[in-house]
This record gives structure tokens, C-alpha cells and sequence, in this order.
């Protein structure tokens, strides 16, 4: 049965050479891998970008015996009014001179004890003394001091500073190798399309031999026959292409929609939720849509060409 776009007649009776529905449906679901690969490799990208670009401005500062009373050389001198500083409340005065636009958090008991949840179990009870934790997030493009760590220790000893910059490097070694994979999985699909162009067109050559070989004997050119050939291909994969891409889209907004809470980079968001249905088109990457638009056309302009080809490379043979 042919599909309703395909029943022209033309003297090669192509409807007839080429398997529409199998190379239509083919086509398609190349299509739709693609698609979604497409997808995978942009939210890969863009989650990768947003953690890596989070963990490089976040710092974790750990300061031991919290209640315990600073040193006096870090704070101003105690007066009759004025309570004596912890080694908390000092580190945190000495950070509140960092740029501006830093957020610092010092997490509370409860929020350390369901921290250590998974370690300590639901009683939370331990005999040794937690630290105070303190998050930091610098300003975007703002860089830690250098000195940071050693005027904390200096100041407060027993403070430690963790940097995360380790942790931006290793996401974007894994956002590469992620875009790598996609790129050889698109590279797959591409090759595979191309090869079920080539056998579809083998067919329809070896079905319409006769036909071509009289045509061609009476003065058609090869560019006439091939071009009959590779329209008709086009055709068919472009439609392939268009509805593999239609089909792609519901399963993809869905991916992303599971995907936003992953994409917040407040550090102080504790509970992200799922966004509206309304608002995910303006969620989806420009890139994104792009690429998604231009697939059919990326699988039309695949068959067209393999079928311009093997048209070409089998007419020469002919004596």
C-alpha cells in the first residue's frame, strides 16, 4: 500500500520500485532515535555546565568545636557588653569580607543530622562532636582567595576549607565524554540510515532494471534518471524524518521535565519541584529545537544523497 504523498505516476513507475511503507517507517524510527539521542546529549550538556559552573564558585568550610570561644586576636576587644565570639561566629564574621553578592549558610543540627541520615541512622545520636558547616557561594566569575584557607587556619586553628574545583573539572570531563558518546551514537544512526537508503535503492534499480536500461538507451540522461530516484527518496524520508521527530517530542519534554529540579543552582533551594507543563517550552534549549527542526531535513538531504549516489555509481555500469 502506498502512502497517500506517493501515488504520482512517472514512466519508472517508482511508487512501485521503492518500498514506501518499510523505507517510511524505517526512516522514522531512525528518526526518533536521533531525536532523542539529540535530547540526551543537550541535557547532558546543559546540566553538566550548570553543576560544573556551581561547584566551581562552592566552598565547604568545616570549623571544629563550633561553641567553643575564639581566639581573642580574631574578633574586637571583649567589653563588659559584649559576649566573646565562637570559632562559628568568627569564621563567619571573617567571610562576610569576601565580594560581594557571596551567600554563606551555616547548616543547622537539624539539617546535619539529616546529612548524616544514611550513616548514623534515624536516632542522629554520636558521642563525637560535629563541626560547624558552612556553605559558601561566591559570586559568578569571583575567584577563592588564595590565602583563604591559611588566614581561616591562622585565625581559627582546625578550620578546613574545602574547594570543589576538582569536582567542576571531573563534570566536564564526564559532559565531553557524554557529547562524545552522543556524537557516536548520531554517527551510528546516520550510517545506518544511509545503508537502508542504499539497499532500498538497490531494490528498486534491480525491480526497475528493464526500464532503465530502455530509458536510458532512448536518451535519458543520468541525472534525470538518478534525480526521479532521489526525489522519491527524499520524499519519503523527509516525511519518516518529520513524523520520527513529532513522536520524539512527547517522551523528550518529559525527560526535561524530570530533568529541571536537577538544573537549580540555588544553593539554597532544598526542596525543587517540578515546573508547570505551561513553562517547559521555554525551558527547551534554543539549540535544541533547532537541531530538532532540522532533522527531517538532515534525513531528507541523507536520502537524496545515498540515492544520488548509487543511481550514479550503477548507471555507469551499464554498457
Amino acid at each position: 500500500m502506498a502512502l497517500p504523498f506517493s501515488g504520482r505516476k512517472d514512466g519508472l513507475s517508482l511508487s512501485e520500485a521503492l518500498p514506501d511503507r518499510s523505507l517510511f517507517i524505517l526512516v522514522a524510527m531512525m528518526s526518533f532515535l536521533a531525536a532523542l539521542t539529540l535530547t540526551g546529549a543537550t541535557g547532558a550538556r546543559t546540566l553538566s555546565a550548570r553543576w560544573a559552573g556551581g561547584a566551581a564558585q562552592l566552598l565547604t568550610i568545616q570549623v571544629s568545636d563550633p561553641d567553643q570561644p575564639a581566639p581573642q586576636q580574631v574578633g574586637a576587644p571583649i567589653t563588659a557588653q559584649q559576649a566573646p565570639q565562637t570559632r562559628a561566629q568568627a569564621v563567619l564574621a571573617y567571610l562576610a569580607n569576601l565580594p560581594e553578592g557571596t551567600h554563606t549558610h551555616q547548616m543547622s543540627k537539624e539539617e546535619l543530622a539529616h546529612l548524616l541520615t544514611p550513616w548514623l541512622g534515624e536516632s542522629n545520636k554520636t558521642a563525637l562532636p560535629l563541626p560547624a558547616v558552612i556553605e559558601v557561594r561566591l559570586p559568578e566569575g569571583a575567584e577563592v582567595p588564595p590565602t583563604l584557607e591559611q588566614t581561616l587556619n591562622t585565625r581559627i586553628p582546625g578550620t578546613v576549607v574545602e574547594h570543589n574545583a576538582e569536582w567542576s573539572s571531573r563534570l566536564r570531563a564526564l559532559a565531553a565524554s557524554l557529547l562524545a558518546c552522543a556524537a557516536l551514537a548520531l554517527a551510528t544512526v546516520g550510517g545506518i540510515a544511509t545503508m537502508i537508503t542504499a539497499l532500498a535503492t538497490r531494490t528498486g534499480l534491480a525491480t526497475r532494471r528493464d526500464i532503465i536500461e530502455i530509458l536510458h538507451g532512448l536518451g535519458a540522461s543520468d541525472s534525470y534518471i538518478a534525480g526521479r530516484f532521489a526525489g522519491r527518496t527524499g520524499i519519503l524520508a523527509l516525511g519518516g524524518g518529520l513524523v520520527g521527530t513529532i513522536l520524539a517530542i512527547a517522551p523528550l519534554v518529559l525527560l526535561f521535565r524530570m530533568a529541571a529540579p536537577f538544573a537549580v543552582s540555588s544553593l539554597q533551594s532544598t526542596a525543587a519541584t517540578m515546573p508547570d507543563w505551561r513553562t517547559l517550552p521555554s525551558m527547551l534549549p534554543t539549540d535544541l529545537l533547532i537541531s530538532l527542526i532540522a532533522l527531517p531535513f538532515a534525513a531528507a538531504f541523507i536520502g537524496w544523497a545515498t540515492t544520488q549516489t548509487m543511481v550514479r555509481l550503477w548507471l555507469r555500469r551499464l554498457p
